[in-house]
């Protein structure tokens, strides 16, 4: 006899949907205490909520956690930039269950209030990443900035520091980037900035330095850019500068350098961008500067040269812009220069440059031509007609009357 079916009753439906869905949250609940095993090493979060209390900061990004763990959110998420002010923390390395802050960064924070440096800050010292910049920073750099160990990009640029630069600086063998333009330092240089043997980048643009650039820089052998402009700088540079060889960027200007420049200067090979200007660098230009093939950018204006300019230069077939105004130049200007065709910027004003002016200028490429207040004799060659895409044009024969349809080509000049 076939039994008849008997369909289970609303009431132990009811029930066994209850038991699954209370089995369900049990599961959820049990995934989301196994996810968050890591935590923010005590230690370090004490000392991150002591500093934004002392430099009254409060956070507005999710970087940086107030209202619970620090590193928990988009702190542990290294796809993500960091906002500001933030933290980004590393919950790996160490096989996980404490997490430690690698970086710090508090930039264009400013509630009046004075700021320095706390000693909370040697407890975060996995550190590897510390901007602190145009936050109102005074005071000295304290000493203890030597012991993070673990540090690769420091920029406390833009503040209101006083003093040197401590020497520990130079004790941060991980070092790679370095930015403390326009922070408030003075005094001389240490000479154990030359320690820092990974450094790629130093920025110690708009201070109050002064004395000679310690000869110890030039055992920075990973260095690819130096930016030691508008300070206050003395003496002639080392020869030891022609040891970074991997340098592509060197300023240099609006110091009070004097003396030649070194002939090692012709060694840095991979150098793109020289600025020298605005120093009192004498003597002859040296001709070891027309090994630097790879010179896009060349300014020597506002200098005491002597002599006329070396034939070696037209071997500088990248450059794009030669700025040599006042700088103490004489005589022909060179026949090699013909090989400059894709010079777009030539300002050569006031100096003492004698002879016809070159007519292989026209065949640049310029937008912009400067050679006032020289000696020239004769007319404006006729090539430079051919200057259609000039758009600043300064010759002293132009304004002393220039048969007019000299500029009638020149349809993008705005200012003559």
């Amino acid at each position: 006899m076939m039994k008849r079916f008997m369909p289970k009753s609303p009431s132990h439906t009811l029930l066994a949907f209850c038991f699954w869905y209370i089995h369900l949250l049990c599961l959820v609940e049990r995934c989301k205490v196994q996810v968050r095993t890591n935590f923010t090493d005590p230690d370090e979060e004490r000392a991150l909520n002591a500093i934004f209390q002392y430099w009254g900061l409060s956070d507005t990004s999710d970087d940086w956690n107030i209202s619970g763990d620090p590193c928990s959110g988009t702190a542990v998420d290294l796809s993500i930039r960091i906002s500001e002010p933030g933290i980004k923390c590393d919950c790996q390395s160490n096989g996980g269950g404490t997490c430690h802050i690698t970086a710090m960064s508090v930039q264009g924070y400013s509630t009046g209030r004075r700021r320095v440096i706390p000693e909370e800050l040697l407890n975060l010292t996995y550190l590897t990443n510390l901007t602190l910049s145009g936050i109102g920073m005074e005071g000295s750099l304290p000493s203890f900035i030597g012991k993070f160990r673990h540090l690769r990009h420091l920029d406390i640029s833009y503040n209101n520091f006083n003093g040197p630069l401590p020497p520990e600086i130079g004790t941060l063998p991980s070092l790679k980037h370095l930015h403390i333009m326009s922070a408030g330092f003075n005094g001389m240089l240490p000479p154990e900035l030359g320690n820092l043997s990974r450094l790629q980048q130093l920025d110690i643009s708009s201070n109050g330095f002064n004395g000679l650039l310690p000869p110890e820089l030039g055992n920075l052998s990973s260095l690819q850019e130096l930016d030691v402009s508008e300070n206050n700088m003395t003496g002639p540079l080392p020869a030891s500068i022609g040891n970074l060889k991997n340098l592509s960027f060197l300023h240099l200007s609006q110091n009070y350098i004097t003396g030649p420049l070194p002939a090692s200067i012709g060694n840095l090979m991979n150098l793109r961008y020289l600025d020298v200007s605005m120093n009192a660098i004498s003597g002859s230009t040296p001709k070891k500067l027309g090994n630097l093939r790879n010179l896009i950018s060349l300014n020597i204006a506002s200098n005491n040269f002597t002599g006329s300019l070396p034939p070696e230069l037209g071997n500088l077939t990248s450059l794009l812009t030669l700025y040599m105004d006042s700088s103490g130049l004489s005589g022909k200007i060179p026949s090699t220069f013909a090989r400059l065709r894709n010079v777009n910027a030539l300002w050569a004003s006031d100096n003492n440059f004698t002879g016809k002016k070159p007519d292989f200028i026209g065949s640049w490429a310029l937008t912009y031509l400067s050679m006032q207040g020289n000696a020239f004799v004769g007319p404006i060659p006729s090539r430079f007609y051919n200057l259609t895409s000039l758009q600043y044009l300064w010759l002293s024969d132009v304004s002393n009357g220039s048969p007019s349809y000299f500029i009638e080509n020149m349809t993008s000049l705005s200012t003559l």
